[in-house]
């Protein structure tokens, strides 16, 4: 190959690096870097042959170039957050079930992200992961990917002022689906406290904060058992919103 397509190939490889390490199912510390790595060549190396693109002008000046692998990396991680986001709003979501159900003390030290979770919060996000790749989700991730490269060409990655208020909008989508996910299980909670508070002033005797804990606990397994099924249908449906909001920043990219 030519300087002009080793210098394509190297880019594709920069943005998809990029992408790769933030991804939900593959930031796991506990998958080593160099198989991100080694899978992310053998993709650009893919989508460079099925793509074949235009050999790309070699740049004047070496800062030039490393500006322009720059804004790959850029162009790579701006892709990954707005998949990472989605998933934090799940996560999100389930952490607010654990903080009305009294829950937040039973938080513990996650290995693999560096920090404490909760219980529903860890299990929401990892049934989100599992349940997305089972949707096959990440092929049109990937697919998603492979038309960012006809659309914005390696080293042609340009940012528009218009990107900002897009990722405000995925902020404002995030908190929306966290309190979405929450909702139905958080308000069956606060009908318990307000039924715990007039068990209390009636019998007085009665221990409520020790009965109080356990039966929140319970409830909020009871009524995440009822909405689970519908709860698979919201995931597909904010997929599906995922999926165009990375459609938008390629667009305006």
């Amino acid at each position: 190959m030519s300087a002009e397509q080793w210098t394509v190939l190297f880019m594709m490889f920069v943005r998809i690096t990029s992408l790769v390490t933030v991804l939900p199912f593959l930031s796991f510390r506990g998958i080593p870097s160099l198989p991100k790595v080694g899978f992310s060549a053998l993709l650009a190396y893919l989508l460079f042959l099925a793509q074949n693109p235009v050999p790309q002008r070699l740049q004047a000046h070496f800062f030039l170039y490393v500006l322009a692998a720059g804004s790959e990396v850029l162009f790579g991680l701006a892709l990954g957050f707005t998949v990472m986001l989605i998933f934090a709003a799940v996560r999100i979501g389930g952490q607010l079930i654990d903080m009305q159900a009294g829950l937040m003390m039973s938080s513990v030290f996650d290995p693999q992200y560096g920090s404490h979770v909760t219980i529903f919060g860890q299990f929401y996000y990892l049934f989100a992961v599992v349940f997305y790749l089972a949707l096959n989700g990440h092929h049109m991730l990937f697919a998603a990917l492979s038309r960012s490269f006809l659309l914005v060409p390696p080293g042609g990655v340009v940012f528009q002022a218009s990107l900002v208020p897009h990722f405000m909008h995925f902020f404002y989508q995030m908190f929306v689906v966290s309190f979405q996910l929450a909702a139905p299980v958080v308000m069956v909670l606060l009908f318990s406290d307000l039924a715990l508070g007039l068990i209390s002033k009636t019998v007085p005797q009665l221990h409520v904060f020790m009965v109080g804990m356990p039966l929140k606990a319970g409830v909020a397994l009871f009524i995440i058992y009822i909405i689970f099924p519908y709860f698979a249908q919201f995931l597909e449906s904010i997929f599906a919103q995922l999926h165009s909001n990375l459609s938008q920043i390629i667009t305006i990219m």
